[in-house]
């Protein structure tokens, strides 16, 4: 049977990237506007919350230690026993207004982040691929707002979503090379926000605004649909002992009072088990 659990305390305006550490088994989300990184350990119900000297909108675990980011206005690395960031590259100056968003490791140990233009008036959003040397790319361009990044279990599809126009794009993707290709339609949905891959190659992808979580098969069709008890939902990641539990993350961001009233488990995050998958350990930087 599935069931539907609040794992946080509700509130925060905009909770994002939830990923799993394997070897520590605790999950990992950040609070973007709260400038935190938080860490939970469910078996124990312990959880910290650790101040950033900036916003972190993405990140991954660093085969090092720490994490690899995707900060408001760059990428970095992020010491999290000394709370810094030592930022490695700044989004090009001739693009005021656009920040780094939605991003996660590939197979080979790269960081790939989308940027997204923060008043979404202007087209200009783009894919980076951040190098295991630290040196960024520019991969794609993507509209407004870049989100539902992943990776199909065989590495040879990358799936990248724009927010504001609905879409969820496929492309070719080369492993060895970090190299996309014959970019395609996969999907048009809601809001599509962050996502996740199961070891189906089934995409489970957050459509904010309409408290859902889809699953779309490597066909594109949508073959299953879970809704949250907010509206506000943006990203969702495997994670538990046998990586079969759905942690998704949400937010307060855009609602109403009176939504917020009658929404109380807003901002928290929720774990979502029996749902009869499992996912895909989540790679690290290799840099």
């Amino acid at each position: 049977m599935l069931d539907i659990s609040p794992v946080s305390t509700p509130g925060t305006v905009l909770a994002e990237c939830p990923i799993w550490h394997p070897a520590e088994q605790r999950l990992y989300w950040t609070d973007i506007f709260g400038q935190a990184i938080h860490r939970l350990d469910p078996a124990t119900g312990t959880s910290e919350r650790l101040l950033m000297p900036e916003r972190i909108n993405s990140f991954g675990f660093r085969s090092t230690g720490g994490l690899v980011a995707g900060c408001w206005t760059g990428f970095g690395f992020i010491d999290l026993a000394a709370a810094t960031v030592e930022k490695l590259w700044d989004l090009p100056a001739e693009q005021p207004g656009f920040y780094l968003n939605d991003g996660r490791c590939d197979r080979a140990g790269r960081y790939w982040a989308g940027t997204v233009c923060e008043a979404h008036d202007r087209p200009g959003a783009a894919l980076y691929r951040l190098d295991r040397d630290g040196s960024p790319d520019r991969m794609a361009d993507g509209g407004l707002t870049s989100n539902g990044l992943a990776f199909s279990p065989d590495d040879r599809t990358l799936y990248y979503a724009c927010s504001v126009g609905g879409i969820v794009w496929a492309f070719d993707f080369d492993l060895a090379d970090g190299i996309v290709s014959n970019r395609r339609v996969f999907a048009e949905l809601h809001r599509p926000d962050g996502a996740a891959i199961d070891s189906d190659g089934c995409y489970w992808i957050a459509s904010f605004g309409r408290g859902e979580i889809h699953r779309v098969t490597p066909q594109g069709h949508i073959d299953r649909t879970i809704t949250l008890p907010t509206t506000q939902v943006t990203m969702c990641a495997f994670g538990g002992h046998g990586l079969d539990t759905l942690f998704v993350t949400s937010g307060t961001l855009r609602l109403t009072e009176e939504q917020g009233r009658r929404q109380p488990l807003a901002g928290a995050v929720f774990a979502i088990t029996g749902l009869g998958t499992s996912g895909l350990a989540e790679p690290f930087f290799r840099g």
